[in-house]
């Protein structure tokens, strides 16, 4: 996480924050709840919500609960084009959707990743596009291996007085794995059903990392590991 500039706008802050809360709740969600999920004044949420309501990027039901309005949906349709990131990564994704195994594209925000698709073996490759909310990064190949491009400094302040999933020894074990990954180039997550996880992250300044998971993955690793890093050579050039 970025230190604040010097003169931080605090209401443009807050209103990202609400607008990002509501974005990640599966159901329209009341002001004072949201409030009390952001440590928030109850009217100072209330305020936001309906400058964001006016602005289209809240929408408000006939219980007083709000959810995504339509300009998101058009900020994020516009996002995707503009980025490219998507197009240019779906040859890649579909070929190493043929490993019989999960592929995923995802970004980091904050202590979260946030999965662009997410297609389950098996299954149309277009089916994982948006079918996946957030997830804890430090439960996340795709997180581990974004979050070791950070330096230790900015892994302590994004996780000061939090709980981190997977680390119940706290900084000091996910210091410790996040330098593994940076030597290793790419992040590896085993899980108790007998699969594996495998991240790289796309460039050289990354905002997105490609991962394949599942039982295949831990069943032929090396050969895994090897078509997921030259596929994703590719796609950074």
């Amino acid at each position: 996480m970025k230190s604040l500039p010097a003169q931080p706008n605090q209401s443009l802050i807050d209103g990202l924050a609400c607008l990002q809360t509501i974005a990640t709740i599966a159901s329209p969600v009341g002001s004072r709840e949201l409030a009390r999920q952001l440590g928030m004044e109850p009217t100072r949420a209330n305020r936001l919500l309906k400058t964001l309501a006016h602005l289209g990027l809240t929408t408000q039901d006939a219980k007083s609960k709000y959810a995504i309005g339509p300009a998101i949906h058009v900020l994020s349709a516009q996002t995707l084009f503009a980025s490219g990131l998507l197009q240019r990564a779906l040859p890649v994704l579909r070929a190493l959707h043929q490993i019989d195994a999960i592929v995923a594209l995802g970004v980091l925000w904050n202590d979260q990743v946030s999965y662009l698709c997410h297609a389950l073996p098996g299954r149309p490759l277009e089916e994982g596009i948006g079918r996946f909310g957030v997830f804890p990064a430090t439960q996340s190949s795709i997180g581990m291996a974004l979050l070791a491009r950070k330096k230790d400094a900015e892994i302590r302040v994004l996780f000061k007085g939090k709980e981190i999933p997977n680390y119940g020894s706290g900084l000091t074990g996910l210091i410790r794995d996040l330098n593994i990954v940076r030597r290793q180039g790419y992040a590896g997550v085993d899980d108790s059903n007998g699969g594996a996880s495998l991240a790289v992250p796309v460039g050289e300044n990354p905002i997105s990392a490609i991962a394949v998971s599942g039982t295949a993955v831990r069943r032929n690793r090396a050969d895994v590991l090897q078509s997921l890093t030259q596929s994703v050579a590719g796609l950074a050039h």
